[in-house]
């Protein structure tokens, strides 16, 4: 990857430890240009940084930081786009505090015409984490460019849902982005990777994961899209914070309602409640961008095939809630050997599907 010299001084400065945004647009504004910052390293009108910064900075202003920087990059495979690049994601430079530079594994475009974030708990239920996969699944089939987290519950299954869909996902990250977290999904992120997706991050490479990095990386999630999906969440979690953001941004908020009982449902019913879109599935979405035309409704599965009384029991069950083999024990009182034969029938006549983590549902 080739750079200017004054994209090379940009990206340098921005990775040093201690220069988030604020202090990058200010040292910008004092002395007009990153080179200048370089060649002005320690006076005194630096002395805003603090001591801490001020020796980071100092450190930084050698030629073995700044080459070390770049072998980082190339040997992780890494881009840098500097927020003076024709490569910057014009969305992501209108926000009141645009990353100065993003550092890209991976060859996703970062302003494609279709880019929407889902965001959720990383405490999802088993409902939250089927609606992130659908959704996400949907949007990716109508080429829509889904940005997530990558953070365990719905960002996981956003992530895999626009995958399972045949599209393309953005994972942000609160480490640099060579720097996997949660440490399990380095499967996925491959998988993101394989597809054509990519992997982003405002943080320099081999940066860990600390909790302050987690909500400045949400204004880059929803700053990135035209809108953003809110699956479940308290009202006092990361991704209620995302859809603040995205408000803030003059973004589309949706969400998806639940139960007024359910702890995790207390977020998106509350932004519906102040104004958000209800999403009851993708094509609320879909149809609010003009970016698909919902398919008409074909008449009721139930209508249309025979089912006997034991099988009826069972699909009318999966119809209220998925369930798992031991809940549809439990709740059909039919003995192992026989539930299993019924089940099976019905996934091979596509009745009810076998979903992930061994959960049946009904095929709609």
């Amino acid at each position: 990857m080739e750079y200017s010299v004054m994209e090379q001084y940009w990206i340098w400065l921005s990775s040093v430890d201690g220069i988030g945004p604020r202090r990058f647009y200010r040292l910008l504004s004092q002395y007009g240009d990153a080179r200048a910052v370089w060649d002005n390293a320690g006076d005194a009108e630096m002395a805003f940084l603090g001591p801490k910064t001020l020796k980071s900075l100092r450190d930084a202003r050698s030629e073995a930081y700044f080459f070390r920087l770049f072998a980082n990059m190339e040997r992780a495979g890494m881009r840098a786009v500097p927020r003076i690049s024709e490569d910057y994601p014009q969305a992501l430079g209108e926000i009141h505090d645009p990353p100065p530079t993003l550092y890209v594994r991976g060859e996703a475009s970062l302003a494609a015409e279709r880019m929407f974030a889902i965001v959720g708990s990383r405490r999802a239920t088993r409902d939250g984490k089927r609606a992130a996969r659908e959704f996400a699944a949907a949007l990716a089939r109508e080429n829509v460019c889904m940005v997530s987290g990558l953070a365990r519950g719905v960002d996981t299954c956003a992530h895999e849902g626009a995958l399972e869909g045949g599209g393309t996902t953005i994972a942000v990250l609160g480490s640099g982005a060579d720097v996997i977290y949660p440490p399990e999904n380095e499967d996925l992120v491959s998988r993101i990777l394989a597809s054509g997706g990519a992997v982003i991050s405002e943080l320099a490479p081999g940066t860990r994961p600390a909790p302050g990095n987690f909500p400045a990386r949400n204004r880059i999630i929803s700053g990135l899209c035209q809108g953003v999906l809110l699956v479940e969440g308290s009202q006092t979690s990361g991704a209620m914070i995302t859809a603040g953001l995205a408000i803030e941004q003059g973004r589309d908020v949706f969400a998806v309602p639940g139960s007024i009982y359910a702890p995790l449902s207390a977020a998106p019913n509350r932004l519906i409640f102040d104004g958000a879109n209800p999403a009851l599935s993708a094509w609320d979405i879909l149809e609010h961008y003009r970016w698909g035309v919902r398919p008409a409704r074909s008449a009721a599965k139930g209508r249309e095939i025979e089912l006997d009384e034991d099988e009826r029991s069972l699909y009318d069950a999966l119809c209220e809630q998925e369930l798992s083999f031991d809940e549809l024990s439990a709740l059909s009182k039919f003995p192992a050997s026989k539930l299993n034969s019924l089940l099976t029938s019905l996934e091979l006549r596509g009745i009810i599907v076998k979903a992930p983590g061994g959960i049946y549902r009904a095929y709609q």
